[in-house]
This record gives structure tokens, C-alpha cells and sequence, in this order.
């Protein structure tokens, strides 16, 4: 008896384009839009064309719950287009490793296809469910300025039939301004267990736009201010830098409104000025940049989340850690914010013991 066996391997180079728009609807809620064009075939067949949408809540400081519903039109052979619907949810995780962020996915979804079923010798075209597809990603995103991101990630799919499959990916996220990002990446699919594998390569090219959060398109947000006692003036010449034992981060508050905002008040009895300093809750990046302006004795400066010249990162209500950090570069303060409480903000309070306080942003010793 003679056996003979044969093996293939379909590769393909692909191309997929897209936009979309995110909004913060508050601290804990955010949605986001999708539209996307996928090529094949050496990018010269248009597979398909797709909307995602996604709705996803903060669980706490690590996770995160994403809801997404897709609205797909894929073509077949002979050029027409077959729609496709498919709802998939995700667990998003996150954490701080070194100087970068270790991130991984849950994903489970399930399509529902036009298919043609036949019954009692009648053929019948229908939008039918798939066998749920289950996904798991991790991934490593280190920032190399403040404005360029670099990620990689490798994925594990199982999907209808119990076909197994991966996906490699390696991207740049560049900042083009404070809303408005593009990605470029590159993706390498490979199926597994297959005698006839499936490879591809995909060069993914995105643009993304954040719009304002909801709260904001109705609040004004204050805009950085710079308070002082009522019976001392600003100085208008230059001064010394602070040093350490002459500023302090005296209020926070993570469920502030219009907006989160954080105080920062010269305790000392000299003039000196914040040139150089800034407050940050994540080390790999620059932060909220303190205004250059001479403070005299008990004068504060009180910056709101996405106000002109505020700090652009939210401060979480499940609380995290604030740094103070000086013009070279170096830790002084290190702040655990509590979770949020109510209506109340936090700071070192009266015998300088981190706790709860009535908010008062802007008071200084002195008056207003």
C-alpha cells in the first residue's frame, strides 16, 4: 500500500483603513465609534467595509468592561456583499510595568451571518448565529515620547469549528495634537492545526478623534488660576525656584466639579516659583506642567481637569498615586488619593494627616 499526504500554505497580504471618534461620558462610562475598510487578496479585493460601536465602563483602576456591536458587509465571490452582525464583550486589564503598561483582553463574541438553510427541500437565505468566538490578547505599550507609543501584542483566537488561530502585532500610536491620533501597525495572522494554513500580513493604518467630555460640551471648565491673600500681590519679577519644603499639593478631588481639579499652595514665607515642577500620575509621562509664575506666601494654584493650562489626565474615584515632581527631574512627594467619598475632596488637612475636607478650591491663608 503506498500513502502519499500533501500539505499547503495560503498567504496573503492585506490592508485595513479606518477612523473614528471616542467621547468620556464621566469617570466611569465612555463610548466610542468605528468605521473601517478591509483589503485582500495583495490588498486589491475589497473584503469588507465595517461600523463597530462600543460602550465600556470603568470596573476599577486595572479593569475595564467593553460592550461592542458590529455592522458588517463582507463580499463574496461573485461581488455581492453578505451582512454580517456581531456582539462581542470584553474585559480589559491594565497594569504599570517598569516604564511601560502591561495590558491584556478577554474577548468573547458571536456572529450572526446571512446563511442559506434549507428545510424540507426549500432553500432559504436568513441571518443565522456562529459558534462564539473566544479571544485572549496580551500585550506590552511602552511610551517613547510624550507623543509617540510603541505597542506589541500577541492574541489567541478559537473560532467556529474549533479552528485555532494567532495574531501578532506591532504598532506606533503618534499624538498629532491634544484629541487627534494615528496608528500604524502591522499584524501577522496564522492558523494553527491546519494542513492548508491561512497566513496573512496586514499593514493597519488609523486615525482616531477625541471628542470632549459630554459633561463639558455644557460646563465650562475653569481654566488654570493662580490665587492670592488679598493683601499680598503677585510678584511680577523673576524669583527663586521652590524647593520642596516650601510647596505642598494641599487639595484633590476626584469627583470635583465642573471637573477633577488639584491645588498646589506656597506654605512658605518666601517668594519663589514653580518653574519647572509638574504632578503626574503616571512616571513614563510628563503630566500637568505647573504654571511659571511668582508666588508670594500662602498663594495657590488651582488647575481643573481639560481646563486651559489644567493637567489632561483623570484622576481616578477608585482612587491612585499623584507625584510631585521638581525641575530636575525628581520625585519629592509621592500622594495615595483615596477613593472618592461623596462630595468631598481630600488633602493634608489641619494636622497634616492625608483625609477627607470640605472642598474649597482656591482658598488661600489669608482670604480669597
Amino acid at each position: 500500500m503506498i500513502a502519499a499526504s500533501a500539505s499547503g500554505q495560503y498567504n496573503d497580504i492585506e490592508c485595513w483603513v479606518g477612523s473614528g471618534l471616542a467621547q468620556s461620558i464621566n469617570k466611569d462610562w465612555s463610548w466610542s465609534l468605528q468605521w473601517e475598510n478591509r483589503w485582500t487578496q495583495g490588498a486589491s479585493w475589497h473584503d469588507q467595509g465595517l461600523v463597530d460601536l462600543a460602550l465600556e465602563y470603568r470596573l476599577s483602576k486595572h479593569w475595564d468592561l467593553n460592550a461592542q456591536w458590529r455592522l458588517s458587509e463582507r463580499q463574496g465571490l461573485h461581488g455581492a456583499y453578505v451582512a454580517r452582525r456581531r456582539f462581542a464583550l470584553r474585559t480589559i486589564g491594565s497594569w504599570r510595568v517598569g516604564s511601560g503598561k502591561l495590558t491584556t483582553r478577554i474577548m468573547t463574541a458571536e456572529d450572526w451571518t446571512a446563511r442559506t438553510l434549507f428545510s424540507s427541500a426549500l432553500a432559504e437565505t436568513k441571518i443565522a448565529p456562529s459558534t462564539p468566538t473566544i479571544r485572549w490578547r496580551l500585550g506590552y505599550n511602552q511610551r517613547l515620547t510624550n507623543r509617540l507609543l510603541a505597542g506589541a501584542s500577541w492574541e489567541v483566537f478559537r473560532r467556529e469549528g474549533g479552528r485555532w488561530s494567532e495574531r501578532w502585532r506591532a504598532g506606533l500610536d503618534f499624538k498629532l495634537s491634544k484629541r487627534l491620533g494615528f496608528e500604524l501597525g502591522y499584524l501577522w495572522e496564522n492558523e494553527w492545526l491546519n494542513t492548508d494554513p491561512w497566513r496573512s500580513h496586514v499593514i493597519r493604518i488609523q486615525m482616531s478623534y477625541s471628542l470632549r467630555k459630554a459633561k463639558q460640551l455644557f460646563n465650562r471648565i475653569p481654566a488654570t488660576r493662580v490665587y492670592a491673600p488679598v493683601d499680598q500681590a503677585l510678584a511680577n519679577a523673576r524669583c527663586p525656584v521652590c524647593q520642596i519644603d516650601q510647596v505642598r499639593i494641599t487639595e484633590v478631588h476626584n469627583k470635583g466639579e465642573p471637573a477633577d481639579y488639584i491645588e498646589i499652595q506656597n506654605l512658605s514665607d518666601a517668594t519663589c516659583s514653580l518653574e519647572g515642577w509638574r504632578i503626574t500620575d503616571d512616571l513614563t509621562k510628563s503630566g500637568w506642567v505647573l504654571p511659571v509664575a511668582c508666588l508670594v506666601s500662602g498663594a495657590v494654584v488651582l488647575g481643573y481637569e481639560n481646563g486651559r493650562r489644567g493637567f489632561s489626565f483623570g484622576l481616578s474615584a477608585s482612587g491612585e498615586v499623584l507625584f510631585l515632581i521638581d525641575q530636575e527631574g525628581n520625585v519629592k512627594r509621592q500622594i495615595q488619593v483615596l477613593p472618592a467619598v461623596g462630595g468631598r475632596s481630600q488633602g493634608p488637612g489641619e494636622k497634616g494627616v492625608w483625609s477627607f475636607l470640605e472642598p474649597s478650591p482656591g482658598k488661600v491663608n489669608g482670604g480669597n
